[in-house]
């Protein structure tokens, strides 16, 4: 059981909006930078297809077969996790917003401002869950796999990221420059040291302001907070995928008062969610990592 601590200056009366800490939003999900697979209860195949020599020489009126068509699967299996916290109704009721819990010893619960707070607070910590695993899952399968184009990177700041995003560009394979859904990802430190560096080249009203999608040289830059410092991958959107169940799941909690279950003075907050990611053409992926 995990009750709160409460430390404040109740007087009385309102000592003001409940603030929650800066969390690490889920912007990969919000954004909609990768791929996204919803309706999988246990494991989804990803089909890679590869060929060879499929075209040759047209000399005559017979059918004759090239080359060669590949299949193989890549395995994305969601994992299970889930959010449970108990809260004592004693403990809410030492903070300012006792003076808005119902009348009566037996009937305290959590005002209507706290239960926002907390459902907006809890669903951000399980936004900053799935944006960690979507990059640790990320980070770990293309580490794995031996067809991903690995740069070697170093301590990435303000002076190297310019230099070392050309290194990430070099290495973008040929069929995939150029194509629309191109993207470099980056970690916060990076992005900060991106901006930082654009600034001091000359576009510091653009940058400084925020008024123009952050690119390198025409390939889009997508922010990834759950990303590894010292760490970029550059990949295709439709070739990096995360999968869940629903992705409702994220922001459906549950409270349940447990007075008329077990005659106790608890609140219960309870969400479930699954959550996993993988990549499909290791070849098409470029990893940048010291």
């Amino acid at each position: 059981m995990a009750n709160p601590t409460v430390n404040g200056n109740y007087t009385g009366s309102q000592a003001g909006d409940y603030l929650g800490a800066c969390i690490k939003s889920g912007l990969t999900l919000s954004e909609g930078n990768i791929t996204f697979l919803e309706n999988v209860k246990y494991k989804r195949n990803l089909t890679v297809v590869s060929s060879e020599s499929l075209i040759s020489a047209d000399t005559d009126c017979s059918f004759n077969t090239s080359g060669a068509l590949t299949l193989t699967d890549r395995v994305i299996t969601p994992a299970k996790k889930k959010l449970n916290l108990e809260l004592c109704k004693r403990d809410l009721e030492q903070d300012w917003m006792a003076q808005n819990m119902a009348g009566g010893v037996t009937n305290s619960g959590m005002d209507t401002d706290f239960t926002a707070f907390m459902m907006e607070y809890l669903g951000e910590t399980i936004g900053a869950n799935v944006e960690n695993t979507i990059w640790t899952d990320l980070e770990a399968t293309t580490l794995a796999d031996g067809t991903v184009v690995d740069v070697v990177g170093v301590a990435l700041d303000a002076n190297t990221i310019i230099a070392e995003l050309g290194k990430v560009r070099d290495a973008i394979p040929v069929g995939c420059y150029g194509k629309e859904d191109l993207t470099i990802y980056l970690g916060t430190a990076a992005i900060r040291f991106y901006i930082s560096a654009m600034s001091e080249l000359g576009y510091l009203n653009l940058y400084y302001a925020a008024e123009i999608p952050l690119t390198f040289e025409g390939i889009k830059i997508a922010h990834a907070p759950g990303m590894s410092a010292d760490t970029m991958i550059a990949s295709r959107k439709s070739n990096l995928f995360a999968a869940t169940d629903l992705i409702s799941d994220f922001v459906n909690l549950t409270i349940l008062d447990m007075a008329n279950l077990d005659a106790s003075q608890n609140i219960r907050i309870a969400g479930n969610f699954s959550i996993a990611a993988n990549h499909a053409v290791g070849a098409d992926v470029v990893r940048y990592a010291r």
